[in-house]
């Protein structure tokens, strides 16, 4: 047991050492281990959480990881921490039809209108219409000539959509005598006679020649079962945007029903409930970080447990963390709390080791360490978790939706003050001082034996932890401020202990834990050399 203890408190000594100021904000450190004869290598690679953030990076760009495609399994994960909600389908669909039609007309609407594509337009006098087409058309380049140049720079002056409205009506030899002698062509009495007849004649042909077509295509379209043999009839038009337009409705009114008792759930969430919860750490964190992780748990051992009391896997491990933290507050001398309150987030295997730019949201979970019956029965523990895991997913889609919105595009911290959103942040980080993190997937990595993924606590929560499934095993791994440790490796060294005697209370048969020197040797020497990329 003494050599996987110093691999940990190595690799915590190192974690617990800020990255080097005037350096790139990521290091890789090697380390060398022999077991059994058998030379291995541990990888640690820490990345600033701005920069996997920003640039969308992943362990594939820091590893030179081999992964085929051909061996990815398309499941989704029974982790509670994610599908809160019906993401929309209709709304997006669509606005992309609308962009498209739109697209279209509008591209013909230049190509027979825009005196760039038809420079004939201007050799003869123009009417009135065909004046205002044309303004439409310099009014939207100028738009967009205006939006490029926000966004490459950082402001526009006043005086800027002048110069461009000028710009644009040069190029198409727009100007205002133009438009002068148009609007002098309204009172000619020739160019009025001449008008009139246009009009009367083309009203003439579309009721008694094109009208008719036009209902027989109708009528055509309404008999037929493939409405998109006819897209220019109106029937056509009606059966592809109607359905979308009601399913678009309904989301538009499910989004604004959660968007109207988002604020509600958030002052609960912030100020009302679980009153008698307190934080893992008293003091002040001085910013370092310490690391532990646990032995390797079967996946056998969960689901026998699950077939028993028909719990999922996520629900399991909650409940032996729960008993891990108990052990850790002992040890701690601190008074173990009703309620440990944490912020919980669902992590997909692919966004950590090739792609890292999934949107999810996070969630607020109440662990319960204290249970209306037995103060230490587990099972009842996992009971009281089954039910705040339903109460959450029940109430919670709201903070789960704005969560993931602020992930994706930002609209929260662009919408709100920063002093408001600083003030909010910080008092939810201190009632939910410890950050969760699920990590679930079958993504199998050549030469990856096994591996620990820790999200660091930020603002004023001092404890991360992350439940991370690999392969066949599941490991707990915690990341702390320095002043916890080294108390923290309570929590990783009690888990696996935790979900034994959950599965003896159970009835399930003992099945011995896999050992970590089975997929992660523990070094009897241990010699740490950094990549050319530190």
């Amino acid at each position: 047991m003494f050599p996987r203890i110093f691999l940990n408190d190595y690799v915590s000594d190192v974690t617990s050492k800020f990255l080097p100021a005037g350096r790139s904000p990521w290091q890789v450190n090697v380390i060398n281990c022999f077991f059994r004869g058998e030379e291995y290598q541990i990888c640690l690679v820490r990345v600033h959480h701005l920069l996997l953030r920003l640039e969308h990076l992943s362990l594939a760009d820091f590893l030179p990881l081999k992964y085929s495609t051909e061996n990815w399994a398309c499941e989704e994960s029974d982790s509670p921490f994610t599908n809160l909600y019906v993401e929309p389908s209709a709304l997006p669909r669509l606005h992309q039809k609308l962009t498209e039609n739109f697209s279209n007309y509008w591209n013909e609407f230049l190509c027979n209108n825009d005196p760039i594509e038809r420079p004939e337009i201007m050799k003869k006098r123009i009417g009135v219409f065909q004046c205002i087409k044309i303004g439409v058309i310099v009014l939207v380049a100028t738009s967009k000539e205006l939006t490029r140049q926000y966004r490459k720079s950082e402001g526009l002056r006043f005086f800027d959509f002048f110069t461009i409205l000028q710009r644009e009506v040069n190029k198409r030899n727009f100007g205002i005598f133009i438009t002068f002698y148009a609007v002098l062509r309204i009172f000619h009495p020739i160019d009025t006679i001449y008008s009139i007849l246009a009009w009367s004649w083309y009203l003439f042909i579309m009721l008694t020649l094109k009208t008719p077509v036009l209902i027989f295509r109708e009528f055509q379209a309404l008999q037929s079962k493939y409405k998109h043999f006819y897209p220019d009839t109106l029937i056509s038009m009606i059966w592809c945007y109607l359905p979308l337009i009601i399913q678009a409705t309904i989301e538009v009114f499910s989004i604004t029903w959660i968007a109207i008792g988002a604020p509600k759930l958030i002052l609960e969430e912030l100020f009302l409930k679980h009153p008698q919860a307190n934080r893992l750490q008293t003091i002040s964190p001085c910013g370092r970080k310490v690391v532990a992780w646990s032995e390797e748990v079967s996946l056998d051992v969960l689901k026998k447990i699950s077939s028993v009391t028909g719990a999922t896997d996520a629900e399991i491990l909650l409940t032996a963390i729960v008993d891990s933290l108990k052990e850790y507050f002992r040890h701690s001398g601190v008074r173990i709390p009703d309620d440990v309150l944490t912020t919980a987030k669902f992590v997909n295997q692919k966004a950590i080791f090739l792609h890292n730019h999934e949107t999810r949201g996070i969630v607020c979970l109440a662990l319960p360490t204290r249970t209306p019956l037995f103060e230490d029965d587990l099972l009842e523990i996992l009971q009281v978790i089954q039910r705040n895991v339903q109460e959450t997913r029940a109430k919670q889609s709201a903070i789960y939706a704005i969560t993931a919105t602020e992930t994706s595009c930002g609209l929260i911290s662009s919408s709100f003050p920063s002093i408001l959103l600083k003030l909010i942040l910080n008092q939810l980080s201190r009632r939910y001082s410890l950050s969760l993190t699920h990590v679930d997937g079958n993504l199998q990595v050549e030469g990856v034996d096994a591996a620990v993924y820790w999200r660091p606590p930020q603002g004023n929560c001092n404890m991360s932890i992350t439940l991370h499934r690999y392969g066949n095993g599941v490991r707990l791994g915690v990341m702390g401020d320095a002043l916890i440790g080294p108390q923290h490796s309570i929590i990783t060294r009690t888990f696996p202990k935790s979900l034994q005697n959950l599965s003896a209370i159970v009835g399930v048969p003992k099945t011995p834990v896999l050992e970590n020197q089975s997929r992660s040797p523990s070094p009897h020497s241990v010699s740490p050399t950094t990549s050319p990329g530190y």
